[in-house]
């Protein structure tokens, strides 16, 4: 508990300290930096239905000095983007919270929606004022999940977990702190997320964000550090033995290869040559890779088995909602799934469903048919506005658009097969993405005033010069 709150005392001042000699805006990197790097096992209790966790005292520490410090939103609209889609989701989730078998855990959850996750919307949708600020954002990120990255290869080679230094949260994969072993596939890291699949799709986000920010630098400083992150963060994924964060990763790179320009280009020939030769130089690796993907197409497998016990999941929960009518509106609850206690046949041998490998499939059985619409089509408008400004703007505007499409698909696939949309830091980058999203073209306008007013309005791209580094 001391070391919590010593490190809550440095995040406050440092925030203040930031604001008062830069101004509002110079914070807004350094609490995105704060928000990926700390576990939830940093934090404060409250009572039942509250804890302080760092990351809920950042949003805090970044509302109070919104209201006492800004004025102005630069070019950010006056409207809110996606307003209409947040407060529905947000009213959606309070009647199922309203309505749910596990009310407590639902408020919780409800409570996670509003400060963790629609607060930092706001606040990177409304206050990042200018291209220059959402690139120092984009670092910060990046520079929390490097740091994340060095703790996950002291965790893979030295077998120590930096959340051992927290007090211990009993949660439903076990103790907070204790090391990750599959029964199948030994040590899995985790760093500071709470499952080694959450840092994985931290990682698979990361570095696609990486690369980009490697093309703009121009200091060697810089580039030797965002270098240095990208091989740390391709040995922490390895690491993870995470298959869905592989295959985003794996398709996330392919579509910068194909689609990318430039520099991009370049170092994805860089990376492909790399990860040719460590296949070659290190055939662990490369039977690690073979091995999982051959258990995975083995229905006798524990691999296979946790393959097909996502689409059994599916099955399990439509039948389930489909038992009253209230539930299929609005479902169980938010966070009521492990309340379910649902049990099916997988390859003939009975399981009980204790977690949801699936975003989509607890969505849809804690806030019901309606709840999982109102998620999918929130994300399907976000890519497709990403789409639109790709096709629509001209280079290198598009590269943004590129990256961030890449940023989104990639989630949107890891929430088919891990449950990465209701917690851990890698929702907030999520909502920072969707954020940048709605608000870019906005920026692009005020930096680029020639641009035809017929441009159509983009969801995200990049301005016409290069970030100094």
């Amino acid at each position: 508990m001391i070391l919590v709150l010593i490190l809550d005392f440095i995040v406050i001042v440092t925030l203040l300290m930031v604001a008062i000699n830069k101004g509002f805006t110079a914070t807004l990197p350094v609490a995105a930096f704060f928000l990926v790097l700390f576990p939830e096992e940093s934090k404060v209790s409250a009572g039942d239905l509250f804890d302080m966790t760092t990351q809920r005292l950042v949003v805090l520490t970044l509302l109070f000095l919104m209201l006492a410090m800004t004025k102005q939103r630069g070019a950010s609209p006056e409207r809110l983007p996606l307003k209409g889609w947040i407060v529905l989701l947000a009213v959606w989730w309070t009647l199922s919270t309203v309505n749910s078998i596990a009310f407590t855990d639902s408020a919780k959850s409800l409570l996670a929606l509003f400060l963790d996750y629609i607060a930092v919307y706001v606040i990177y949708a409304k206050y990042v004022p200018d291209v220059e600020t959402m690139k120092k954002v984009l670092f910060g990120l990046v520079s929390g999940v490097i740091v994340c990255s060095v703790f996950g290869v002291m965790e893979a080679y030295g077998h120590w977990s930096v959340v051992s230094l927290f007090p211990v949260e009993v949660h439903r994969f076990g103790s907070s702190g204790d090391l990750y072993h599959d029964i199948a596939r030994g040590l899995r890291v985790q760093s500071t997320f709470g499952h080694p699949i959450l840092f994985g799709t931290a990682l698979a986000l990361a570095i696609p964000m990486t690369l980009y920010l490697i093309s703009l630098a121009k200091k060697g400083g810089r580039r030797t550090f965002l270098w240095i992150g990208i091989l740390l963060m391709f040995t922490c994924i390895f690491k993870t033995a995470s298959r869905g964060p592989w295959l985003a990763l794996a398709a996330s790179l392919a579509l910068l290869l194909f689609f990318g320009r430039g520099k991009i280009q370049k170092y994805m020939a860089v990376i492909s040559l790399l990860t040719l030769t460590v296949l070659v130089v290190r055939p662990g690796v490369r039977e690690t890779i073979w091995n999982n993907y051959v258990a995975t197409v083995d229905p006798t497998s524990y691999q296979g088995q946790s393959y097909q016990y996502r689409f059994e999941l599916y099955s399990l929960v439509s039948e389930r909602l489909d038992q009253s009518f209230d539930r299929m509106l609005l479902g169980f609850g938010p966070r009521s799934f492990p309340m379910l206690h649902l049990t099916g046949k997988v390859e003939g041998r009975t399981m009980s469903f204790a977690s949801c490998d699936s975003a989509f499939a607890e969505l849809w059985a804690e806030t019901g048919y309606i709840g999982l619409l109102i998620v999918c089509l929130m994300l399907a408008v976000v890519i497709f506005r990403t789409v639109r400004s790709a096709r629509g703007l001209p280079p290198p505007d598009n590269r943004l658009c590129l990256l961030f499409f890449v940023n989104l698909a990639a989630f949107c696939f890891e929430m088919t097969n891990a449950e990465v949309f209701g917690w851990g830091q890698q929702t907030i980058i999520l909502w920072i993405v969707m954020a940048f999203t709605s608000t870019y073209p906005y920026l692009v306008k005020a930096t680029a005033p020639a641009l035809d007013e017929k441009t159509p309005q983009c969801a995200l791209g990049m301005d016409r010069h290069a970030v100094s580094a």
